[in-house]
């Protein structure tokens, strides 16, 4: 199990080291997409999270269970958020990987942050890095192809929802 957790905890520090680098690389147009969300501080908000995020990253590989309870604790604040801003009707895209998306937040980022928070939730199983099993990296990368799918099918569906009512 140890293996296959700290697999999971690579993965989601690849995920944050791409979010976080995104913001980074465009911090105006962060600070641009986090005021359109009704980000409270924007520009201040916009410098922290990839800083965060980063930090998090690391934190994943060196200490993966603590960093999967930090990135639970993450992903549970960021959902709440989208969760209010999708219920507020808000129409543009979350700016979660630095730029904001033709697509306006929905449930969709939500199921992508409950998977991301399912593999935080497996790298408590890692106590600290540990060289996995080829078993371990098959699983975790089954797992992520899984949720990836999941996704592609979630948005289909949503562009046939709109479709209809269009």
């Amino acid at each position: 199990m140890a293996g296959f957790g700290y697999v999971c905890a690579v993965l989601l520090a690849l995920v944050f080291v791409r979010a976080g680098t995104a913001k980074v690389a465009r911090p105006a147009a962060t600070a641009a997409g986090f005021a359109a969300l009704g980000v409270p501080a924007a520009p201040a908000i916009a410098r922290a999270v990839p800083l965060v995020e980063l930090a998090l990253a690391v934190a994943l590989l060196a200490v993966p269970r603590a960093g999967g309870i930090a990135a639970l604790v993450l992903l549970a604040g960021f959902s709440a958020f989208l969760a209010r801003t999708v219920r507020a009707g808000v129409t543009v895209g979350c700016n979660c990987f630095g730029q904001a998306g033709a697509e306006p937040v929905s449930g969709r980022d939500l199921v992508r942050n409950a998977m991301l928070g399912l593999l935080a939730a497996a790298a408590l199983g890692a106590t600290r890095p540990t060289r996995p099993s080829a078993g371990a990296v098959a699983t975790a990368v089954a797992a992520v192809a899984v949720d990836a799918v999941t996704l592609r099918l979630v948005g289909s569906w949503r562009g046939a929802q709109r479709d209809r009512r269009g």
